[in-house]
This record gives structure tokens, C-alpha cells and sequence, in this order.
């Protein structure tokens, strides 16, 4: 069942990451549409790795240490705020990546570091097509 919920998260995943990327980007770079439609993606990224790291752990796979939570709940919270620290400034002090969890962490980490140059790529290439039909 884990295995199950692991392809459907990095699935929904994959799927809010293009829809970013696919967006027209009209207007203003800096409007509120375009901070929403990053905030949900970043949003979705963050609760979906939380969720794999989960998975993982209830499973039996090492992902992080340490991890003393004990419930659904707790350890959930705790791989929530793992994955923000990854996500959002690789850093990782007391909970650290083990086995399966090191290269999910780098893929987190990753994604984080490349999501907002793609997105100002994106938005940038899409201003130039708009100057040249002009």
C-alpha cells in the first residue's frame, strides 16, 4: 500500500510542477496570480515529500535520523519540517538523510534550487515572444 501512495504523491507532483511551467504568465511578473500558482506548486512539492519521507519511515526505511516520533501525526509534522529545511535551504542540522532518504533529499533539494530559475526562465522567454510580435 505505501509503494501505492509513494507513485501517486511523486505522480501529483510531477503534475503541479508542469502545470507551473505550462502557465501563459500574463500580466506583471510580480502579481499575486503568479505568487499563488508558485505557492500552491511549492506547497504541493513540500507536503509531497513529507509524505514520501513518511511513507518511508512507517515502512521500515531508513530515510532520516533521528526519528523518535512516535503516531502518524507527530512523525508526519516532523518529515514536514524536514522537507522545508530541504527544500527551502538545504539545510539539514538535526534530522539528518539516511540510505533511501539521502537521494530523495538531493532530489528536494534540487528541485528547490531549480524551480525558481525555470520559472524566471520560463517567464522571460515568454516576455521575449511577446516583445517580438509586437
Amino acid at each position: 500500500m505505501g509503494m501505492l501512495i509513494l507513485t501517486l504523491v511523486t505522480l501529483i507532483m510531477a503534475l503541479s510542477v508542469r502545470v507551473l511551467l505550462t502557465l501563459p504568465w500574463e500580466g506583471y511578473i510580480f502579481s499575486l496570480k503568479n505568487f499563488l500558482h508558485l505557492s500552491y506548486v511549492y506547497g504541493v512539492l513540500l507536503l509531497g515529500f513529507a509524505s514520501i519521507y513518511t511513507i518511508l519511515v512507517i515502512e521500515g526505511i531508513e530515510a532520516a535520523v533521528p526519528v523518535e516520533e512516535e503516531g502518524f501525526w507527530p512523525l508526519f509534522l516532523l518529515m514536514l519540517y524536514f522537507s522545508a529545511m530541504m527544500l527551502f535551504s538545504v539545510g539539514n542540522g538535526e534530522i539528518v538523510p539516511v540510505g533511501a532518504g539521502r537521494l530523495i533529499a538531493a532530489l528536494s533539494a534540487f528541485i528547490g534550487h531549480i524551480l525558481p530559475v525555470t520559472v524566471v526562465w520560463t517567464i522571460i522567454a515568454k516576455s521575449d515572444e511577446q516583445t517580438f510580435e509586437k
